[in-house]
């Protein structure tokens, strides 16, 4: 379950042909453009083996050189209005918007119910016509 490329995915729908990083970039970002990062991510048990998984990630949009302050604004807009869930999978919560160092940044969170990865030794290759002989 990769969510930064659900993340990714979703954007990529709502804003075509815009870069969208998960990585740092040596060079610098290109403007305009995505960066997503997670923060922290949070795991309380419930019944029967599921957990309640809050996965908590930064969203930072570099904007438009020529005027920034006005790019940022619409980008913020845009994000409330249109950036609410990932298609079939989630719903982005706890939104919160901050400019910092000239971008801007949105932190937000994705709420899931899972069951943890069963990693027991399976009985693949039983054939229950098999039957073992006494000596």
């Amino acid at each position: 379950m990769d969510i930064v490329n659900r993340i990714a995915d979703q954007l990529n729908s709502l804003f075509p042909n815009m870069p969208i990083y998960r990585e740092q970039q040596s060079g610098g970002f290109k403007e305009p453009s995505f960066f997503i990062h997670r923060i922290i991510t949070t795991s309380k048990p419930e019944l029967f083996q599921r957990q309640n998984r809050s996965y908590h990630y930064q969203l930072v949009y570099f904007p438009q050189t020529d005027h920034p302050e006005a790019d940022m604004e619409q980008m913020e807009e845009t994000l409330l209005d249109r950036f609410l869930l990932l298609d079939k999978f989630a719903t982005i919560r706890n939104r919160e918007f901050e400019e910092v160092d000239g971008a801007l940044t949105m932190t937000f969170m994705v709420n899931l119910r899972a069951y943890p990865e069963d990693l027991d030794t399976k009985m693949e290759n039983y054939d229950p016509t098999i039957t073992h002989k006494e000596a």
